[in-house]
């Protein structure tokens, strides 16, 4: 509960003053035109791995609005340069330990797009593991992340992102996670058009514990999520712009270390995460997703997300 209140006020004290204002008179995005009409709309020059070295350092950095939107999801690394005020609050309802009820974390982050090739981002969080009676073991951590801009065209995005998760000591943390995924988009519409506006998200993620670790403990692991998305109203729609559904299907696969083994050290989790995401103001979003353990003998029986987003 105390996570929830810590969220609530840290939205108040973020959300710009113009995010309860009517909507404006404003000339459509993209999103809003046929597909006819987007096409003909200017576009920032294209990036690709040909011009990266040569291309979009130091240029302003822009996001591209396309007829189908590509944009940050639940699960999936996002795949662009972003500016944006984020605040994330995440339940787990723990399944299998008797003595904890459910493990609850919430953070904010400031991601600021340098240019269209270079972004960066500070990450603050805290966390909460709810047993069935007695005190509340918490703790903080923070994160640095790093994104560079691979692949920007009207029809594909891709990015390669380094994040650093510092150990929450106040939970017992003594290990460094460390981070590198390579995130994808593909606009699905310009493939299969009757389809509408369906967007194909994808990231695979190799993370590193560095630190003081029990034998056996597990030191790596690959985390891979494909994701479908589907935008049914226009940007400008009332309370409800662009309204998406989407499912996110999220593994882990742990490596276990030569010799005896810790859980979860050698196994997968799987999981299906079904969300929606919209925009009630302009610039201003909520996505609300649930994870669904699908794998046998999962450590929470669901785990509800609830994600704010602030684009300036």
């Amino acid at each position: 509960m105390r996570a929830v209140v810590n969220l609530g006020a840290t939205i108040l004290l973020a959300m710009p003053l113009s995010a309860f204002a009517e909507f404006e008179s404003t000339p459509p995005l993209v999103a809003d035109l046929s597909v006819a009409e987007a096409h003909e709309q200017p576009q920032p020059p294209d990036l690709t791995l040909l011009n990266f070295f040569t291309e979009g350092w130091a240029e302003p950095w822009t996001h591209r609005h396309r007829y189908t939107p590509d944009m940050a999801l639940l699960r999936v690394t996002t795949n662009f340069m972003e500016r944006e005020f984020r605040a994330d609050y995440t339940n787990s309802l723990v399944y299998g330990n008797p003595k904890q009820k459910n493990q609850q974390v919430v953070d904010a982050l400031i991601a600021y797009g340098v240019d269209r090739r270079l972004m960066l981002e500070v990450v603050g969080a805290y966390q909460w593991n709810v047993p069935t009676s007695g005190p509340i073991p918490n703790g903080a951590f923070n994160s640095l992340v790093t994104r560079f801009q691979l692949v920007d065209t009207e029809g594909q995005s891709y990015a390669f992102q380094f994040r650093v998760n510092t150990p929450n000591k106040g939970l017992g943390g003594t290990q460094t996670q460390l981070q590198y995924v390579i995130a994808g988009w593909q606009d699905v519409h310009q493939l299969i058009p009757a389809l509408g506006r369906m967007g194909l998200y994808f990231s695979v993620q190799l993370e590193n514990l560095q630190g003081p670790h029990a034998a056996g403990a597990y030191q790596n692991d690959l985390s891979y999520d494909l994701s479908l998305s589907e935008t049914w109203t226009p940007a400008s729609f009332p309370a409800l712009g662009n309204f998406t559904t989407f499912l996110e299907a999220y593994a882990t696969t742990y490596f276990a270390p030569s010799g005896k083994t810790i859980a979860p050290a050698g196994r997968t989790v799987f999981s299906l995460t079904p969300g929606v995401r919209f925009w009630f103001v302009p610039d201003n979003s909520f996505t609300f997703g649930v994870d669904l353990p699908v794998n046998h003998a999962p450590t929470y029986s669901a785990l509800y997300r609830v994600n704010y987003i602030y684009n300036f």
